[in-house]
Formats: C-alpha cells, sequence, structure tokens
C-alpha cells in the first residue's frame, strides 16, 4: 500500500489514530468518495471585519439546525472537503504537512496542529496565509474545534475568533455516514 492511499489522518497521528473515538476515527478514515449528513447550527461574528472576511472565505451562513453535507474525497495523498450547509458550500482541501494539516480554502492556507483530547480529536491553528504571505501571529485567527462520539454519532463544534474583531463563525452540530440514514 503507497503511503498516499493510507487516510491522511492515519497518516498524520500514526498510531494515535487508533485511540479516536470510534465515530470519530469512522469519518477521518477516507479511503474512497464518502458522504455524511446531519444537522448544524451556525452563527456568524456581526463586526463588519468579521463578516466581510466570513463572506470572502465561504463560510456558511447563520441559522439554526441546518441541513449539512459533507463530502470527502481523497486525492493524490490530500483530502477535498466539500461541505454544504443548506445550499451554501465550503471547500477545503487537506494536506499533510510535517506534523500537520495544511487546509487551503481559496487564497487562504492553515496550518492545523492536531491534539487527542479526553473527548476526541482538536485542531489549533498554527500559522495562517493569505495569497501566501504570513498573518502576523497578534492577527491570527484564535479557533476552538472539538470532535467527539457521542452515544455512536460523530459530532463536532468549531469557533474562530479574529483578535481584537471578535467571532469570525462558530458551527456546531453532528453528522453520520449516509449510508447509516
Amino acid at each position: 500500500m503507497s503511503p498516499a492511499s493510507v487516510p491522511l489522518y492515519r497518516r498524520l497521528l500514526g498510531a494515535d489514530f487508533d485511540r479516536l473515538p470510534p465515530a470519530v476515527r469512522s469519518l477521518h478514515d477516507v479511503r474512497e468518495r464518502s458522504v455524511w449528513i446531519g444537522r448544524a447550527d451556525v452563527e456568524r461574528g456581526t463586526s463588519f471585519v468579521c463578516r466581510l472576511i466570513a463572506a470572502i472565505a465561504g463560510l456558511p451562513p447563520a441559522g439554526p439546525d441546518q441541513p449539512l453535507t459533507v463530502t470527502f474525497t481523497p486525492e493524490n495523498g490530500a483530502e477535498i472537503w466539500h461541505r454544504a450547509f443548506g445550499a451554501r458550500v465550503f471547500r477545503t482541501v487537506q494536506a499533510l504537512g510535517p506534523g500537520v494539516i495544511l487546509e487551503q480554502s481559496g487564497p487562504a492556507r492553515l496550518t492545523l496542529a492536531p491534539r487527542l483530547t479526553a473527548a476526541g480529536l482538536s485542531l489549533e491553528i498554527q500559522a495562517a496565509h493569505v495569497l501566501g504571505i504570513a498573518v502576523p501571529g497578534w492577527l491570527l485567527p484564535i479557533a476552538k474545534t472539538c470532535e467527539y462520539d457521542s452515544d455512536g454519532r460523530y459530532h463536532f463544534e468549531v469557533e474562530a475568533r479574529l483578535p481584537g474583531f471578535g467571532r469570525l463563525v462558530r458551527y456546531a452540530g453532528w453528522l453520520e455516514p449516509a449510508a447509516k440514514l
């Protein structure tokens, strides 16, 4: 089996991948195109700067209990994440960096460090680049993420804040493999 055919998060976490809760491990065990369906509550920031950045980044619109479909497609050792919050699509490409995930969304690239937690998995933003230019540390978005298993279902909580400007976006909800529904 070539290294690129091993799922991205399995390559990143090594033996720790098997310590993830079952639903989290299942979601990240992307060997072929898979579709997960669920619901999410989305909150957006209110400052002009945060609204502008969220719009440019294509972040999901605010709203409670939105239908959510996430399609994971492995491609050349990376994963394409196609998130559809209702009719709004948010697409990113995740690739492996040295001990990190590099997530590309339009002109922005985030460097995300994984952390195993008591509940499951979190990702911490270590760096960001926009149009190839490093974002200064004092302006680096602060993110809180949590992926966990509750009653056999994958759950997530993601919040990103911009220092001095407040919340960019917060979304939380659940997903199940489309075949289970």
